[in-house]
């Protein structure tokens, strides 16, 4: 499956539209900012009403020899960004000077890239990857909490049987003190939105530590990876976005799009101006 030419010129247009029609007054302050991580070790924050244009911008400085950082999010308790490397080591980074500090040793991670989110109700971090991990870890420590149940689509779920392969992950109500939280998760696979356990709320629950996903809907474009994917919560209402490459590219590098966690449907913004790495609500 591949993305129709019209599909691919609609996203080349929908990346000038926006681009001509956004400016930086038009980013308000109820609008949540959106850290974006490039491959060239560039970290920028944007707005939810302006994603393609980048208000602040700095060199990621003060990894390991030989990291790369390959996802991120932001902590809800304390609102620090993490983020992870290839390596498994995890680490604490400053968005206004692009410094970066290590938390703890390295996890063993699985898999060719990651989805990284946290748990607002437990303030835990997520860590799924293609391969299907399913870890979360101490933040302050990096230290492994648990090892759950590997990802697999639930039983008479319209994919089960199916290999999933996730890397994007994100959870709902990322505030403090939140007491209640879904976890959507991004098959790059099968090009579809799902949830990792029940939507909160819903009985019987079925816990994300379960690795169960159920399927939401397709995202209505072919994704070859999943680089980012994220949700914020404003005054009830949950947006998420998401930086994925797709499996056919005229101009190359991350495009982001919306996603409707009610259908699955993704709605192109516009290419990211690189490859994305990493994608967080601040």
């Amino acid at each position: 499956m591949r993305i129709a030419r019209t599909t691919a010129l609609a996203g080349a247009a929908a990346l000038l539209m926006t681009a001509l029609a956004a400016t930086p007054a038009s980013a308000s302050a109820d609008q949540p900012r959106v850290h974006l991580l490039t491959s060239d070790g560039v970290l920028s924050t944007r707005s939810w009403s302006s994603p393609l244009l980048s208000q602040n911008r700095v060199r990621v400085t003060g990894l390991k020899a030989r990291d790369r950082l390959i996802g991120m999010d932001v902590r809800p308790a304390t609102g620090a960004l993490y983020a992870i490397a290839a390596s498994g080591q995890l680490y604490v980074l400053d968005p206004r000077t692009g410094k970066a500090t290590a938390v703890g040793a390295p996890v063993t991670i699985t898999g060719t890239a990651v989805g990284i989110d946290f748990n607002p109700v437990v303030d835990r971090i997520r860590l799924v990857t293609t391969s299907g991990q399913n870890l979360r870890l101490v933040p302050d420590t990096a230290a492994v909490a648990a090892t759950d149940t590997p990802l697999a689509y639930a039983p008479g779920d319209r994919a089960a049987g199916s290999t999933p392969q996730v890397s994007g992950a994100g959870y709902t109500n990322s505030v403090a003190g939140a007491t209640s939280t879904t976890l959507y998760d991004l098959d790059s696979r099968k090009d579809a939105l799902v949830t990792q356990g029940t939507i909160a709320g819903v009985t019987p629950v079925v816990s994300p530590n379960t690795g169960q996903l159920f399927t939401v809907g397709r995202l209505g474009i072919d994704v070859g990876r999943t680089n980012g994917f994220d949700i914020a919560t404003l005054d009830g209402r949950h947006r998420a976005m998401a930086a994925v490459q797709p499996e056919f590219s005229l101009l190359g590098g991350s495009l982001l799009v919306k996603v409707d966690l009610d259908s699955g449907r993704a709605s192109v913004v516009g290419f990211a101006g690189g490859t994305v790495v990493g994608l967080a609500f601040a």
